[in-house]
């Protein structure tokens, strides 16, 4: 709710931001239950590969071929479902919306352009990666002390980074 308003330019007090925040706290729940749903083919097939491999089921490289196409087809399935479901995290903390109406909502949002979507939401942990690693090697490296503090900040600032992003591409997708 606050970062939707903040967006709309509309200013935000502390108590007005935990007050109508709040508010869908249940329906985001339940809509996070359902992502964690949906990430089960990805945590099934990352089991299996690693029990396949690391108990020696699968020994020649054939075979770990074959298991790591697995894992990588059941990874997808889960980043597919997961890529409108995102959107549902925004979407249910509309006034009067239930999850799985903004489940549908979300689906719609994205329907005939999935992979273009999925791409931009991939690209946001590859920078913040990237961007991270530039600013804390160095720290790391040349100013010790100062570096776990850079990255407990970094990580906080990541946080708000990443819900602007998807924010915004869920903006941009209306």
């Amino acid at each position: 709710w606050t970062l939707r308003q903040i967006i709309a330019g509309n200013k935000v007090r502390a108590k007005e931001a935990f007050y109508q925040g709040l508010y869908p706290l249940v329906p985001f729940v339940l809509v996070l239950i359902v992502i964690g749903f949906q990430l089960v083919p990805l945590a099934v097939g990352s089991w299996l590969y690693s029990t396949v491999v690391n108990n020696g089921i699968a020994v020649f490289a054939a075979e770990k071929i074959a298991w790591a196409t697995l894992f990588f087809l059941l990874a997808v399935l889960s980043l597919y479902m997961l890529c409108s479901s995102v959107f549902a995290l925004y979407i249910v903390t509309l006034p009067n919306m239930t999850p799985l109406k903004a489940l549908r909502s979300a689906r719609q949002l994205v329907l005939h352009r999935r992979w273009t979507v999925l791409r931009k939401i991939l690209f946001l942990p590859f920078a913040l990666l990237v961007i991270g690693g530039l600013i804390t090697i160095p720290l790391v490296l040349y100013l010790t002390p100062v570096a776990e503090w850079a990255f407990f900040t970094l990580s906080m600032a990541a946080l708000i980074v990443a819900h602007a992003y998807m924010y915004s591409l869920y903006r941009e997708l209306l």
